[in-house]
């Protein structure tokens, strides 16, 4: 699209209201200096698979075809056996994988991932199973690498599958495992050495599985970040949503919610599921995010299973529930779409029915255009030690995400309305109806099927970007700044490289906006950009979204007019573009 500037320029002001970016150690009191963000990618849709080589391509060609955004893709734990479905023990792990079924893992991993903009992930655990491995598992033994021996007596890959769908998961056969002690610096070192191989073919970051345990984390997140070949050193790994004991945790992003139940909530279920699972369902899958009576809250980078990772034993598919569970996994911080194998949809939206593709489609690229203020809060929640989501005390099913933000995910079958409680000290206004509440009371807010209400503050400004199918092939060259008209407001907007540790020693900027209301109308500014990192632009391109007021018949830049049209109770300015070391004034008048 072509645009439009204003053929004027900014006066340069030397106060700003801006916190300045913060060079390393200068802590304000509030940061979490836990806190260690994943790269830029993860903030964008994360997809796994059991499908072997010529599968995934497939699988990921009808994503790109569907215009789907994927950020990244891992295979998960069938890649060490996929011809066997995963059932071990040989194989389980070998540090060959299947190669009969990735018979070019580099032409897979780099040749076509890479070459799309995919970051390529594989599943790994912590231990080897002395059957079907045997020089392996001697090998590490008489290193002295185990931390401990024991008989491993469940199916899963040992000689079963646990996934499949009404698998009581029944006692088989021992087999004597190993785990590997990663508390061991040399056996550390050591399996990094057995793994380099997968790296040096286009694996960039580990789903673990097995155990959270934070020397396991540690080491797999270091591998990442030490062999992936695209990770410049920020490396990312998920793991389980335990492994919390110590604040520790947080310097290996990120989590997921573990195995959960394709249903609407166990407490209320009319189906049968495998007794291994976990009593989680849709409804506990959201409180594990706002229980703030469980730690799961406390987790910065939480990703789940979007629409649960395992069928009942009937093996129904709830489109109903996946549409619902879609569009609340699109508003917490990382997004993973996953399945069990037998699972025939996979969770994908297009497998599912065409409604659950529109509606993927649509929010999942919504997600991708509100990058710039997820990742700002990703930011915050090292500097003000403050998650992304914040709980609302008392209610479970409803969240901030972030301050400016109120989501309400509807997780009861069949309905279309949401009870929703809108704290107070501001108004409310719905983003899809523009209608306004006052806070401080329960209001009930229409949910049909295809939308999840989200209410935005009075005062709001949230930074969002043109969409591309992944983080990486977007920019925040372009902004369209969406401002909520009411009270006063103030964001700030991060940006770093995305990929390097460099922010931790200060390389990052802010761009502080303020809205102020004045008897004219309203003013927005647009202060210097603080700060600074490598390959930072000089220069934003901005366009105003205005929400709320209607009665608004100019707006100017320091005195020249800007156009702008009024449509679906919004009004749209044109494109216009500042210099990021000059401050800009915008007044909205009524």
């Amino acid at each position: 699209m072509k645009h439009h500037f204003p053929l004027i320029f900014f006066g340069l002001i030397l106060i700003v209201a801006c916190r300045p970016a913060l060079p390393l150690h200068q802590f304000p009191a509030t940061a979490d200096t836990n806190v260690v963000l994943p790269p830029s990618w993860a903030f964008g849709l994360m997809y796994g698979s059991y499908a072997n080589q010529e599968q995934s391509i497939g699988l990921v060609r009808q994503l790109i075809g569907r215009d789907y955004p994927i950020d990244a893709f891992w295979t998960d734990s069938w890649i060490w056996d996929w011809k066997n479905q995963g059932r071990g023990p040989a194989k389980y792990i070998d540090f060959i994988a299947d190669t009969l079924s990735y018979p070019d893992m580099h032409g897979f991993w780099t040749g076509y991932l890479q070459k799309n903009s995919i970051k390529a992930g594989m599943w790994v655990w912590d231990c080897i199973q002395k059957t079907g491995n045997e020089k392996d598992f001697e090998d590490f033994k008489a290193r002295g690498f185990f931390r401990d021996e024991f008989i491993h007596t469940t199916g899963w890959h040992n000689g079963s599958m646990t996934t499949v769908i009404g698998d009581r998961g029944e006692p088989v056969k021992g087999t004597l495992t190993g785990n590997i002690d990663f508390e061991n610096p040399e056996a550390v070192r050591y399996f990094k050495q057995r793994m380099k191989h997968f790296f040096d073919q286009g694996v960039d970051f580990i789903k673990l599985d097995k155990t959270d345990a934070i020397p396991v984390a540690k080491a797999m997140f270091e591998m990442s970040r030490e062999l992936g070949k695209e990770s410049e050193g920020r490396g990312f790994v998920l793991t389980h949503s335990h492994g919390v004991e110590k604040e520790e945790y947080k310097r290996y992003p990120g989590k997921w919610t573990d195995d959960t139940r394709s249903d609407w909530s166990v407490g209320h279920s009319g189906r049968a599921f495998s007794p291994w699972l976990p009593r989680v369902a849709f409804q506990e899958n959201i409180a594990m995010y706002t229980d703030t009576a469980r730690h799961f809250w406390k987790i910065p980078f939480l990703a789940n299973d979007m629409g649960g990772f395992a069928l009942s034993n009937d093996g129904y598919v709830d489109e109903e529930l996946y549409i619902r569970w879609t569009q609340f996994a699109m508003f917490v911080p990382l997004t993973t779409v996953f399945s069990q194998p037998e699972n025939p949809t996979g969770n994908m939206a297009y497998k599912v029915s065409s409604r659950a593709d529109s509606v993927f489609r649509a929010y999942a690229q919504l997600k991708l255009r509100m990058f710039p203020y997820i990742y700002s809060y990703a930011h915050r929640s090292r500097w003000d030690g403050v998650n992304t989501i914040r709980p609302i005390p008392g209610y479970l099913y409803q969240y901030l995400f972030g301050n400016e933000l109120l989501v309400a995910p509807v997780c009861e079958q069949g309905t279309m309305t949401k009870n929703v409680f809108l704290p107070a000290g501001s108004a409310w206004y719905d983003w899809r109806t523009g209608e306004r509440y006052e806070g401080g009371q329960t209001v009930t807010v229409a949910a049909p099927l295809r939308e999840i209400p989200v209410l935005a503050r009075a005062g709001a400004m949230i930074p969002m970007r043109n969409y591309a199918r992944s983080v990486e092939l977007g920019s925040n060259d372009t902004i369209n700044l969406h401002v909520f008209a009411g009270d006063a407001g103030e964001f700030v907007l991060y940006e770093d490289d995305g990929q390097s540790n460099d922010y931790l020693a200060g390389h990052y900027s802010t761009t502080c906006f303020r809205l102020n209301s004045n008897a004219d109308g309203y003013e927005i500014v647009i202060e210097p950009v603080q700060g600074a990192y490598r390959s930072m632009r000089e220069a934003t391109v901005y366009q105003l979204i205005v929400h709320g007021d209607q009665q608004l018949h100019q707006i100017q830049i320091q005195g020249s007019a800007l156009h702008f049209v009024k449509m679906n109770g919004h009004l749209k300015t044109g494109y216009f573009k500042k210099l990021n070391d000059r401050k800009m004034v915008i007044s909205l008048l009524r």
